[in-house]
Order: structure tokens, then C-alpha cells, then sequence
């Protein structure tokens, strides 16, 4: 009976490294392709708000500049949330995207937007 002991312990280690460098082995050709749908998913995400952002922009100086037309000046534009027109004046203006997850803004007229908010 000892040899026999010995020889199911020895298989039994031999079969657990085996089922182990197995695992390790399978995980490793799958952990590239993984993250690869991962950075994918996190480039369409980050574009997705880069669209919605620059919609919004779009929509604020549409606004800005129909004031400007209408006035000579881009004081007195109203903006809807979540953007804001944080500083205004005859010619100049800056506006601000406020949002939970980004807050960005542009100096205009003519300006692209940059992250952060108005200087």
C-alpha cells in the first residue's frame, strides 16, 4: 500500500502543474484579445462624448453668433445647460461644457474646444 500512496500523490501533483501551466498558458493567449475589446470599447465610448460635446458647442455658438447678428455683440446671449457662458464681452466670449464627467471649454469666436474650464 505505501507505493501505491506514493504513486497517486506523485500523479496527483504531476496532474495539478499540468492542469495549472494549462490555465496560465490559455489565459495568456486570450489576455491580448481582451484588452483589445476593451480599448476598443473604450475608443468608441470617448467618441461618442467627443460628438455629443462638440454638438454642444456647436448648438451654444449658433447661439452666440445669432446674438452678435442681431445685436453687434455677444452680450446678453442665453445659453441652455449644460453649457454657460462664463465671460462676455462686445467681441470676445468663452464658453464652458459643465458636465459630471468632463468640463470643457472654448474661447471664441473661432476658438476649438479644449478640456478644463475658462481661464
Amino acid at each position: 500500500m505505501p507505493i501505491t500512496s506514493v504513486m497517486t500523490a506523485r500523479t496527483t501533483f504531476v496532474l495539478v502543474v499540468v492542469l495549472a501551466l494549462a490555465v496560465g498558458g490559455w489565459k495568456m493567449l486570450l489576455a491580448p484579445q481582451a484588452r483589445k475589446g476593451a480599448n476598443e470599447a473604450e475608443a468608441s465610448a470617448a467618441a461618442l462624448v467627443d460628438a455629443v460635446s462638440r454638438a454642444s458647442f456647436t448648438g451654444a455658438e449658433a447661439t452666440l453668433q445669432a446674438q452678435f447678428s442681431a445685436t453687434g455683440s455677444y452680450v446678453g446671449a442665453r445659453l441652455e445647460p449644460p453649457m454657460t457662458l462664463v465671460r462676455v464681452d462686445g467681441t470676445t466670449y468663452c464658453i464652458q461644457l459643465d458636465r459630471p464627467s468632463m468640463q470643457a471649454h472654448e474661447n471664441g469666436p473661432g476658438g476649438v474646444p479644449e478640456p478644463g474650464p475658462c481661464a
